[in-house]
Protein backbone atom coordinates (compact mmCIF):
# COMPACT_ATOMS: atom_id res chain seq x y z
CA UNK A 1 0.00 0.00 0.00
CA UNK A 2 2.68 2.16 0.49
CA UNK A 3 4.74 1.35 -1.87
CA UNK A 4 2.03 1.50 -4.49
CA UNK A 5 1.04 4.98 -2.70
CA UNK A 6 4.97 6.53 -3.35
CA UNK A 7 4.73 5.26 -6.39
CA UNK A 8 1.41 7.24 -7.12
CA UNK A 9 2.45 10.68 -5.54
CA UNK A 10 5.42 11.01 -8.29
CA UNK A 11 3.87 9.69 -11.17
CA UNK A 12 1.12 12.73 -10.12
CA UNK A 13 3.82 15.23 -9.75
CA UNK A 14 5.36 14.03 -13.00
CA UNK A 15 2.58 14.28 -15.10
CA UNK A 16 1.28 17.96 -12.82
CA UNK A 17 4.76 18.78 -14.44
CA UNK A 18 3.97 18.36 -17.48
CA UNK A 19 3.39 21.60 -19.20
CA UNK A 20 -0.16 21.76 -21.14
CA UNK A 21 -2.78 24.44 -21.75
CA UNK A 22 -3.93 24.74 -17.91
CA UNK A 23 -0.46 25.51 -16.86
CA UNK A 24 -0.06 28.34 -19.67
CA UNK A 25 -3.46 29.74 -19.34
CA UNK A 26 -2.20 30.25 -15.48
CA UNK A 27 0.64 31.72 -16.33
CA UNK A 28 -1.11 33.95 -19.00
CA UNK A 29 -3.37 35.20 -16.59
CA UNK A 30 -0.75 35.98 -13.67
CA UNK A 31 1.42 37.80 -16.52
CA UNK A 32 -1.05 39.99 -17.92
CA UNK A 33 -3.49 40.43 -14.83
CA UNK A 34 -1.13 39.82 -12.10
CA UNK A 35 -0.75 36.83 -9.00
CA UNK A 36 -4.07 37.37 -7.93
CA UNK A 37 -5.80 36.60 -11.15
CA UNK A 38 -2.97 33.44 -11.79
CA UNK A 39 -3.78 32.39 -8.49
CA UNK A 40 -7.65 32.18 -9.32
CA UNK A 41 -6.69 30.58 -12.99
CA UNK A 42 -5.18 27.89 -10.90
CA UNK A 43 -7.85 27.34 -8.59
CA UNK A 44 -10.20 26.85 -11.18
CA UNK A 45 -8.31 24.72 -13.40
CA UNK A 46 -8.03 22.36 -10.72
CA UNK A 47 -11.49 22.58 -9.56
CA UNK A 48 -12.03 21.51 -13.62
CA UNK A 49 -10.15 18.42 -12.79
CA UNK A 50 -11.92 17.54 -8.70
CA UNK A 51 -15.20 17.26 -11.61
CA UNK A 52 -13.40 14.37 -13.15
CA UNK A 53 -12.19 12.71 -9.96
CA UNK A 54 -15.80 13.05 -8.43
CA UNK A 55 -17.20 11.28 -11.91
CA UNK A 56 -14.43 8.76 -11.64
CA UNK A 57 -14.93 8.06 -7.98
CA UNK A 58 -18.39 7.51 -8.67
CA UNK A 59 -18.23 5.63 -11.90
CA UNK A 60 -19.74 8.24 -13.89
CA UNK A 61 -17.22 8.22 -16.28
CA UNK A 62 -18.11 4.75 -17.71
CA UNK A 63 -21.07 7.16 -19.39
CA UNK A 64 -18.69 8.22 -21.87
CA UNK A 65 -17.44 5.30 -22.96
CA UNK A 66 -20.93 3.99 -23.20
CA UNK A 67 -21.82 6.90 -25.30
CA UNK A 68 -18.54 7.90 -27.59
CA UNK A 69 -20.80 10.79 -29.51
CA UNK A 70 -21.47 12.36 -26.30
CA UNK A 71 -17.75 12.45 -26.05
CA UNK A 72 -16.84 13.53 -28.79
CA UNK A 73 -19.13 16.41 -28.40
CA UNK A 74 -17.68 17.17 -25.49
CA UNK A 75 -14.13 16.92 -26.72
CA UNK A 76 -15.35 19.48 -30.13
CA UNK A 77 -16.84 22.08 -27.27
CA UNK A 78 -13.21 21.80 -25.49
CA UNK A 79 -11.69 22.44 -28.84
CA UNK A 80 -13.83 25.43 -30.01
CA UNK A 81 -13.34 26.59 -26.27
CA UNK A 82 -9.75 26.25 -26.89
CA UNK A 83 -9.67 28.43 -30.30
CA UNK A 84 -11.52 31.17 -27.87
CA UNK A 85 -8.79 31.31 -25.68
CA UNK A 86 -6.39 31.85 -28.32
CA UNK A 87 -8.62 34.73 -29.83
CA UNK A 88 -8.48 36.39 -26.02
CA UNK A 89 -4.88 35.84 -25.21
CA UNK A 90 -3.37 37.15 -28.83
CA UNK A 91 -1.48 40.49 -27.85
CA UNK A 92 -3.25 43.55 -28.60
CA UNK A 93 -1.74 46.70 -29.65
CA UNK A 94 -1.63 48.98 -27.13
CA UNK A 95 -1.13 52.84 -26.93
CA UNK A 96 1.42 54.16 -24.70
CA UNK A 97 -0.77 56.13 -22.90
CA UNK A 98 -3.00 53.61 -22.22
CA UNK A 99 -0.13 51.03 -21.60
CA UNK A 100 -0.33 51.92 -18.09
CA UNK A 101 -3.70 51.89 -17.47
CA UNK A 102 -6.05 48.91 -16.72
CA UNK A 103 -8.99 48.72 -19.34
CA UNK A 104 -12.28 47.71 -18.59
CA UNK A 105 -11.86 44.45 -20.74
CA UNK A 106 -8.82 43.54 -18.78
CA UNK A 107 -10.58 43.98 -15.24
CA UNK A 108 -13.23 41.51 -16.71
CA UNK A 109 -11.15 39.03 -17.81
CA UNK A 110 -8.97 38.70 -14.82
CA UNK A 111 -12.37 38.58 -12.99
CA UNK A 112 -12.96 35.85 -14.76
CA UNK A 113 -10.15 33.48 -14.33
CA UNK A 114 -11.55 31.03 -12.21
CA UNK A 115 -14.26 30.12 -14.15
CA UNK A 116 -12.07 30.00 -17.60
CA UNK A 117 -9.43 28.21 -15.82
CA UNK A 118 -12.38 25.83 -14.81
CA UNK A 119 -13.73 25.76 -18.41
CA UNK A 120 -10.40 24.28 -19.87
CA UNK A 121 -10.71 21.21 -17.74
CA UNK A 122 -14.44 20.72 -17.78
CA UNK A 123 -14.46 20.87 -21.51
CA UNK A 124 -11.51 18.04 -21.69
CA UNK A 125 -12.91 14.67 -21.02
CA UNK A 126 -9.85 13.03 -21.20
CA UNK A 127 -9.17 13.95 -18.48
CA UNK A 128 -11.82 11.81 -16.62
CA UNK A 129 -10.64 8.94 -18.75
CA UNK A 130 -7.33 9.01 -17.76
CA UNK A 131 -8.25 8.51 -14.21
CA UNK A 132 -10.19 5.70 -14.85
CA UNK A 133 -7.33 4.29 -16.70
CA UNK A 134 -4.06 5.26 -14.53
CA UNK A 135 -5.63 4.91 -10.67
CA UNK A 136 -6.33 1.18 -11.29
CA UNK A 137 -2.64 0.90 -11.57
CA UNK A 138 -1.82 1.34 -8.32
CA UNK A 139 -5.41 0.58 -5.99
CA UNK A 140 -5.28 -3.10 -5.76
CA UNK A 141 -8.61 -5.07 -6.64
CA UNK A 142 -9.12 -6.08 -2.68
CA UNK A 143 -9.17 -2.14 -1.58
CA UNK A 144 -12.61 -1.76 -0.65
CA UNK A 145 -14.70 0.19 -0.91
CA UNK A 146 -13.36 0.99 -4.20
CA UNK A 147 -14.48 4.18 -4.50
CA UNK A 148 -12.84 5.63 -1.70
CA UNK A 149 -9.48 4.76 -2.67
CA UNK A 150 -10.28 6.39 -6.15
CA UNK A 151 -11.47 9.65 -4.40
CA UNK A 152 -8.45 9.82 -2.43
CA UNK A 153 -5.70 9.03 -5.51
CA UNK A 154 -7.73 11.48 -7.36
CA UNK A 155 -7.71 14.04 -4.25
CA UNK A 156 -3.97 13.90 -4.07
CA UNK A 157 -3.16 14.41 -7.67
CA UNK A 158 -5.50 17.16 -7.72
CA UNK A 159 -3.46 18.77 -4.80
CA UNK A 160 0.02 18.09 -6.27
CA UNK A 161 -1.76 20.38 -9.50
CA UNK A 162 -2.88 22.73 -7.59
CA UNK A 163 0.55 23.15 -6.11
CA UNK A 164 2.19 22.94 -9.29
CA UNK A 165 0.04 25.55 -11.11
CA UNK A 166 -0.08 28.08 -8.29
CA UNK A 167 3.74 28.05 -8.35
CA UNK A 168 3.84 28.44 -11.64
CA UNK A 169 1.55 31.62 -11.17
CA UNK A 170 3.61 32.88 -8.16
CA UNK A 171 6.82 32.65 -10.64
CA UNK A 172 5.32 34.12 -13.51
CA UNK A 173 4.54 37.25 -11.90
CA UNK A 174 8.02 37.24 -10.30
CA UNK A 175 9.88 37.23 -13.90
CA UNK A 176 7.11 39.33 -15.09
CA UNK A 177 9.84 41.60 -15.98
CA UNK A 178 12.66 38.85 -17.56
CA UNK A 179 9.53 37.05 -19.47
CA UNK A 180 8.03 40.56 -20.88
CA UNK A 181 11.42 41.31 -22.26
CA UNK A 182 10.59 38.22 -24.28
CA UNK A 183 8.64 39.97 -26.67
CA UNK A 184 7.90 36.87 -28.81
CA UNK A 185 6.53 35.00 -24.81
CA UNK A 186 3.55 36.98 -24.99
CA UNK A 187 2.43 34.72 -28.75
CA UNK A 188 3.22 31.60 -26.69
CA UNK A 189 0.10 30.57 -24.90
CA UNK A 190 -1.96 31.52 -27.65
CA UNK A 191 -0.49 29.44 -30.17
CA UNK A 192 -0.68 26.81 -27.69
CA UNK A 193 -4.21 26.64 -27.47
CA UNK A 194 -4.23 27.35 -31.28
CA UNK A 195 -2.10 24.30 -32.05
CA UNK A 196 -4.30 21.83 -29.65
CA UNK A 197 -7.32 23.19 -30.79
CA UNK A 198 -6.68 22.03 -34.47
CA UNK A 199 -4.96 18.79 -33.54
CA UNK A 200 -8.20 17.56 -31.41
CA UNK A 201 -10.31 18.46 -34.59
CA UNK A 202 -8.47 17.15 -36.77
CA UNK A 203 -8.03 14.44 -34.97
CA UNK A 204 -11.50 13.42 -34.42
CA UNK A 205 -12.21 14.52 -37.60
CA UNK A 206 -9.80 11.39 -38.81
CA UNK A 207 -11.08 8.77 -36.17
CA UNK A 208 -14.45 9.93 -37.92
Amino acid sequence: MNYSFLSFVLTALVINLAPGPAMFYVMNQSLKYGIKAGLKAAAGVEFGVFFYVLLSAFGLMFIFQQIPLLYKILQFTGALYLLYLAYVAWPKRKSIESSNVPSQNSTESARYSFSKGMLINLSNPKIGLFFISLLPQFISSDSHPAWLYFLLYGLVFNFGGICVNMTVGVMAHKLKSIIQKASWFDYVPSLLFLTIAILTIGRENLSG
